[in-house]
């Protein structure tokens, strides 16, 4: 399968670099440019994306965008890896379950400013995925109990911005976890074009 992964550095494309590295899919990186939020970068029109974002992975004649839809997908097509439960498992649900949190609650309560300016249902969907992310981790663990795709889109959040949890335990040490894992290291080295 021939894929292009439209990559800028630093970016949230960079979790899908990640993902790829684990699955040990054959990929390509095309470097764009984009349009960030502190006012550098700029537009490429190299970029397929329609909003001139990352990722968009083109995967034959198909574009896909947004991480939690191109996770299910590559997931998918590489079973070997068991990164996510099959189409037929019976935590299949659960998983996207937690997609959906993702992109449904994680982003948009994160993205709507300090805690303390929040309504009262931000704040206790924030409390829930405490709750939940937090129970799932605890102890050494991960969200689905082994190391899954999920732990690539949820810790490449407390990567790139740390204060998103509560401070200490258990999120320190699972992101020290997952930090060590050789595919983010390989995938960190291709997060920048070469030279």
């Amino acid at each position: 399968m021939s894929m292009i992964v439209h990559h800028a550095p630093q970016t949230r494309s960079t979790r899908l670099l990640w993902l790829l590295e684990e699955l040990g899919a054959d990929y390509a990186v095309h470097y764009v440019d984009i349009r960030r939020m502190n006012g550098q970068g700029a537009s490429d029109p190299a970029n397929p994306h329609p909003l001139k974002q990352v990722p968009a992975l083109e995967v034959g004649d198909q574009l896909l965008i947004e991480s939690a839809l191109i996770f299910p997908f590559l997931t998918d097509r590489y079973r070997i890896a068991n990164l996510a439960p099959t189409p037929t498992h019976p935590r299949r649900a659960e998983y996207i379950a937690w997609l959906g949190l993702y992109s449904g609650v994680v982003e948009t309560v994160l993205a709507s400013g300090p805690p303390e300016g929040w309504p009262p249902v931000q704040k206790a969907a924030y409390a829930e995925l405490d709750r939940r992310w937090g129970g799932a981790i605890k102890d050494g663990g991960f969200i689905l109990g082994q190391f899954s795709a999920l732990d690539i889109l949820f810790g490449s959040l407390l990567q790139w911005f740390r204060a998103a949890m509560p401070a200490g335990e258990p999120y320190d040490s699972y992101l020290e976890r997952i930090n060590a894992r050789p595919a983010l290291r390989r995938a960190l080295e291709k997060d920048s074009p070469p030279g």
